[in-house]
């Protein structure tokens, strides 16, 4: 069972790692060349871009539960039409979305408080990623798929591919060219692009393609959707706490203090992600045995998936801690921002401690179709985060806005105990 539980985490542990490095080399490249005004803009702009990644992704863990749920069960060819079904909805996705970017992305820029060389910035950066809406829906949500399909390994080369692409680009476009945002825009299009041709080599080879009738919306879109909503929620929550703490740093902080949050949350995120690959590179035996009810070898995944979690969770709380006045350095900030950055890093770090229990939390129980009870903990946290980032920072003035995100958490790991207590005991019943 090892060895089959490290043939899926591994490489999905790798795929999220190197997306994550990319990310924390992104933030660089920008705050090197740019400046505070060019990471303020990325993060104000993010939470119009994110719904990009959080919809393939919602698309496709859902397709990819539905699939291994039934193949454990012994129905393959229901798993086929659950796979026709979520690449149908994945395409109707990045349309939907490219529409309503394409008419309403300047007055949500303004709305999320951008002016100035800000939303000049961000407008720029935007326009480019929109180019790519369809291809970063796609590319995303066809990953999963892939590996429920037990390519794990090509599927991490695809990722690898894509990011190292968008690596060399950023480098070129930002620092030779000097394409500013526009550049670090085309660079993530390019990227998505690669790793989209590896996900169109693999479907439409011979063993993998499924009959085109397969592509016409089934019933499983319900099912789809129901299972989905945690995992999208789960990407997109970063990006609606990002516009909420955007809206308050720069209240109680200024732009120094925006520029700070957009540092710390460019680092939070490359952590978050291991944790992601952890969760995702189990989800294909979670729900495999979920749906053969092999209750014992479920137990044992989901045991080893939360202690590598939470191992690394308190390996990236201690980095953020001990390395707090190193990040600025590297990120190229004013002292001002770095000042501010090394105050705010206790409460990130505090904030990853967290996440290698509450992440993989989440995932094991969407992983093994218990939507509603994911969905209270992923939707919980953006009304508490909503609630928090308004009531402590009366109290507590700045602080109160760096300490809302642990004080959630911390909240969300004693419902989490509670749940997976609750389903330690179901599954001993059916055992």
């Amino acid at each position: 069972m090892k060895k089959k539980f490290l043939q899926y985490i591994f490489p999905s542990m790798c795929s999220f790692l190197l997306t994550g490095i990319y990310s924390v080399i992104d933030g660089i490249f920008v705050g090197n060349a740019i400046g505070d005004n060019g990471l303020a803009a990325i993060n104000i702009v993010w939470p119009l871009i994110a719904p990009m990644a959080a919809l393939g992704t919602g698309i496709g863990m859902g397709t990819s539960v539905l699939m291994s749920l039934n193949l454990g069960a012994g129905k393959d060819e229901n798993a086929k039409k659950a796979e026709g079904t979520g690449i149908t909805m994945l395409l109707l996705a990045g349309l939907m979305l490219f529409g309503i970017l394409f008419f309403f992305g300047e007055p949500l820029l303004k709305l999320l408080g951008a002016d100035g060389e800000v939303l000049t910035f961000g407008m720029d950066y935007l326009h480019y990623c929109l180019a790519g809406c369809f291809i970063q829906v796609f590319a995303t949500g066809t990953l999963p798929i892939m590996r429920n399909l037990g390519a794990s390994f090509f599927a991490m080369f695809a990722m690898t591919a894509g990011c190292c692409t968008n690596i060399f680009l950023d480098w070129l476009f930002i620092f030779q060219l000097r394409l500013g945002l526009k550049g670090a825009a085309v660079a993530t299009v390019c990227g998505q692009l690669v790793t989209l041709l590896f996900c169109l080599y693999f479907h439409l080879k011979k063993e993998h393609r499924i009959p085109l009738s397969y592509l016409k919306p089934d019933h499983y879109w319900k099912s789809i959707i129901k299972i989905g909503i945690s995992p999208f929620g789960l990407t997109y929550l970063p990006a609606v706490t990002i516009l909420f703490m955007n809206l308050q740093t720069l209240k109680y902080g200024g732009t120094e203090a925006v520029s700070a949050y957009a540092v710390l949350a460019y680092v939070l995120s490359f952590l978050e992600l291991v944790i992601q690959g952890i969760s995702d590179g189990s989800q294909p035996l979670l729900s495999y045995d979920c749906g053969k009810k092999d209750y014992r070898s479920l137990r044992t995944y989901a045991r080893w998936t939360f202690l590598l979690a939470f191992s690394f969770g308190i390996v990236g709380g201690t980095f953020i801690y001990l390395f707090r006045d190193v990040i600025p350095v590297i990120y190229g900030t004013s002292k001002a921002t770095a000042m501010v950055i090394a105050q705010a890093a206790p409460a990130f770090g505090i904030v990853m401690l967290m996440y290698g229990f509450t992440k993989s939390t989440v995932s094991y129980l969407y992983a093994t179709n218990r939507t509603t009870l994911s969905s209270i903990m992923v939707y919980g946290e953006v009304v508490l985060t909503i609630t928090f980032i308004f009531v402590l920072p009366l109290f507590l003035g700045l602080n109160g806005v760096w300490y809302t995100m642990p004080t959630v958490q911390l909240i969300l790991v004693i419902v989490g105990i509670v749940f997976r207590l609750h389903t330690q005991k179901e599954l001993s019943a059916n055992a």
